[in-house]
């Protein structure tokens, strides 16, 4: 016997498997952005010596970093943003090195030469806490003297990494959200547009796909958890990528001691480029009076 389908029925089959199909390479996209284009490279820096390490993550995945060993044992742990690399923090290494810390970068998971996908905070914070684990193994570091400063979603991932460790007694966060989807922004709009790696069905995939909850990535209800350890908060105030009243809800939401600088004018990533805020004087002092204040 042979079945007819109705033409209407058949479009709209072929239509939900059409955007499924195109919602799964989204999300494959939002999980595994693909190699960045630096802009640019440790050889620009000549005063960085690498130590080339890897961290097996508590998660599962090894993560590709560098220590730069300074004159301080004291550490400082960068965390990028998403869709970069460790090269992106090449500025503010430089600068925090120059002021004589110790610096580790790594790649984030899903990215560079790391392993693993982006789960936009959910496993990454736990990265980080591994990362700490490596550094406090290491006899040229103080463990009681370690810090971190993340951008975008590496700040995210950078306080919530922190609020659950103590281990990390000093953070900055540059441009770091309130809530996932204040970055996101999974709009009904985008719904039209199943190839957006950012609509609501792809993130909905990359939930499913990587069984984790975005619902979860709030830092906004854990950022108070940090008091009474040292935070800065960065923010360009013409960032268009992460609104400034992220940052603006996230003081609020802190303990003491705690502080925003709104940096004027400047868009996303202004804040990381060289000479932006992270590598300023302001950001050197910050760690140095908190962290290790007898350094010279």
């Amino acid at each position: 016997m042979v079945v007819l389908i109705p033409v209407g029925l058949a479009v709209i089959v072929v239509a939900v498997t059409v955007t499924l199909a195109l919602a799964w390479r989204a999300s494959e996209r939002a999980m595994h952005p693909g190699p960045a284009t630096p802009a640019r490279r440790l050889s620009d820096f000549p005063e960085l010596e690498p130590e080339q390490v890897s961290v097996d993550s508590a998660t599962g995945v090894r993560l590709a970093g560098r220590f730069f060993a300074g004159r301080s044992r004291a550490t400082i742990v960068l965390t990028h943003g998403y869709g970069g690399n460790q090269d992106e923090m090449l500025p503010t290494a430089g600068a925090l090195h120059r002021a004589g810390f110790s610096v580790f970068t790594y790649d984030l998971r899903g990215t560079g030469d790391s392993g693993g996908a982006v789960t936009f905070g959910v496993r990454e914070q736990e990265d980080l806490r591994s990362a700490v684990d490596y550094l406090v193994s290491r006899s040229d570091v103080d463990d009681e003297k370690i810090g971190a400063l993340g951008f975008s979603l590496g700040g995210a991932t950078t306080l919530l990494a922190a609020a659950a460790d103590p281990r990390i007694k000093v953070v900055a966060a540059d441009s770091a959200w309130a809530n996932v989807y204040h970055w996101l922004r999974p709009s009904i709009a985008k719904l039209l547009h199943p190839k957006d790696p950012f609509s609501p069905l792809s993130l909905k995939l990359v939930e499913w796909r990587a069984a984790i909850d975005l619902d979860e990535l709030r830092p906004v209800e854990d950022v108070g958890r940090l008091s009474p350890r040292p935070l800065m908060l960065i923010h360009g105030t013409a960032d268009a990528v992460v609104p400034l009243r992220d940052s603006e809800h996230l003081l609020a939401a802190a303990g003491a001691p705690a502080e925003l600088w709104r940096v004027d004018g400047a868009s996303h990533g202004d804040t990381v480029a060289p000479g932006g805020a992270t590598a300023s004087e302001r950001v050197a002092a910050f760690f140095q009076r908190s962290l290790d204040p007898a350094m010279d």
